[in-house]
């Protein structure tokens, strides 16, 4: 088994991922895109209160026009995408997928497109969205294939462990 993948040939001898540590890795990425969020109303705040003053009534707890306008949500929305879509493009992985040692490509075992983690984007919530049964798919299937891997024409797969070196 390699240790690293270099290869479309490498990534299809990988054994594929299981359901419990893509769901587990998808824990940590919503760790993750937290932090992200609270970043962008960080920022989102500085701007609206710099240039359009801020429209809250704390005293009657509606903070709706600071963080439920359409305008905040779509960029909570593209904050969101930006970090999957890129994290998927650029390696393959998530930072949560890299803490359980996993790894999406298409199903020649190169790079996601564009398009690719588009429909992934889209299917992905849905597949959480029926109570988790789009994940849980792959337990019915040989391949493991979930509703945005069958979608999106993608895999992901289960990289080996680094082996250790030994110290002299």
């Amino acid at each position: 088994m390699p240790e690293t993948v270099n290869t479309p040939t490498q990534f299809n001898q990988l054994p594929r991922a299981g359901v419990v540590p893509r769901l587990v890795a998808l824990l940590y990425d919503l760790l993750i895109v937290a932090g992200l969020w609270m970043v962008y109303g960080f920022f989102a705040m500085l701007v609206v209160s710099a240039f359009g003053g801020l429209h809250c009534q704390p005293e009657l707890q509606d903070y709706t026009p600071c963080v439920g306008g359409l305008l905040y949500q779509l960029g909570l929305l593209l904050v969101t995408a930006g970090y999957f879509f890129w994290s998927w493009r650029a390696a393959g992985q998530t930072i949560g997928m890299r803490a359980w040692r996993l790894m999406v490509a298409n199903n020649n075992g190169m790079q996601l497109s564009w398009y690719q983690c588009v429909i992934r984007g889209l299917v992905g919530p849905l597949s959480l969205a029926c109570l988790g049964l789009g994940y849980f798919w792959g337990y019915f299937r040989e391949d493991r294939a979930s509703w945005h891997d069958l979608a999106s024409d993608s895999e992901v797969r289960q990289l080996p462990k680094k082996k250790k070196e030994k110290k002299r």
